[in-house]
């Protein structure tokens, strides 16, 4: 491993350039992290599993369509997954957002199946969206899916959905009879709160693909090892290839892997938000290069003090 210079907290504070400039500087080197997409393995699949889901869907049109479960703990990049597919479907076909075939929901906390009817009401552009009982606002839904030539729905935050818009009304039934009436084909993208959502109807989960969850990456597992190296590694050279710094980012060594991996605990999402804060740190102190220093202090700062990491991995690195 390389030897880093130490660098002690209360001297990385001294010498970074909190000013408005550097802030303009900082923030449009910044950006690339909530713009670019890293082509993770388990995202590309997932975009794959979505691609035959839609495929199948149009196939079967007008008869009972199908559905894909996808849980995995925050962070993990679903929700970024979900976007990007629709994203990539949108830019193959020429599609703008009102002609887009996909149709990508995030929905509020406490979603009543009727609550669920009026934000895809709400993100067709429908007028009126709450006008109406649970039952005239699912039939605008269908009617609003086909005319748009929807094809695929993908629901994310679906652990929202734990909630009955009345004591005999349970939101999983509504998702059951939405596609036993073929309109569209729905990926159920959420975190493992929402295991009881599926749990509790088998009915539901007969109607499914099988379960394309994505669980926290295991330390001690080579192919999950592998995975991450090779996630950091491509988020490192694209971080080259957009010249955040000057020179190369050295910093794929098995001890700082291991770190990131400890720090992160195999969730993907944490790492990118971990180089976030770190990358920030060095730039504002004028550095050539991201060092181990900078992901050291971007620990203490962003996880631990947020409860993502109970204690300094890099501190054992010798770098402090």
């Amino acid at each position: 491993m390389v030897k880093q210079p130490k660098i002690q907290h209360q001297d990385i504070y001294k010498i970074e350039d909190l000013s408005e400039e550097m802030n303009d500087v900082v923030s449009r080197k910044l950006a690339f992290f909530r713009s670019a997409f890293i082509p993770y393995t388990k995202h590309v699949n997932f975009h794959s599993r979505c691609d035959y889901l839609q495929k199948l869907g149009v196939l079967n049109r007008g008869k009972p369509q199908m559905g894909l479960r996808v849980l995995a703990p925050s962070g993990s990049g679903k929700s970024t997954a979900g976007q990007h597919y629709k994203a990539l479907v949108d830019r193959r076909r020429g599609d703008g957002e009102s002609t887009s075939s996909v149709l990508y929901l995030p929905l509020n906390a406490a979603t009543t199946s009727k609550r669920l009817m009026v934000q895809i009401l709400q993100k067709l552009g429908d007028p009126q969206p709450e006008r109406g009982t649970e039952q005239t606002l699912t039939y605008r839904v269908m009617q609003y899916l086909q005319r748009r030539g929807i094809e695929l729905l993908i629901i994310d935050e679906v652990q929202h959905l734990n909630g009955r818009s009345s004591a005999s009304s349970d939101v999983t039934d509504t998702l059951k009879s939405f596609l036993d009436a073929g309109v569209v084909p729905i990926v159920f993208l959420g975190t493992n709160e929402a295991e009881d959502l599926f749990e509790r109807n088998l009915q539901l989960n007969g109607r499914l693909l099988a379960p394309f969850d994505m669980p926290a990456l295991d330390a001690s597992k080579d192919e999950d090892r592998d995975l991450f190296a090779t996630f950091v590694h491509d988020l490192c050279s694209e971080m080259e290839v957009r010249r955040i710094f000057p020179g190369p980012l050295e910093l794929l060594t098995g001890d700082i892997l291991a770190c990131l991996l400890e720090v992160s605990a195999g969730v993907i999402g944490r790492v990118s938000r971990l180089f976030e804060a770190a990358t920030e740190i060095a730039l504002r102190r004028n550095a050539s290069q991201l060092e181990v220093q900078d992901l050291l202090v971007a620990v203490d700062r962003w996880a631990m003090e947020q409860g993502f990491a109970a204690r300094n991995p890099f501190r054992l690195l010798g770098a402090a």
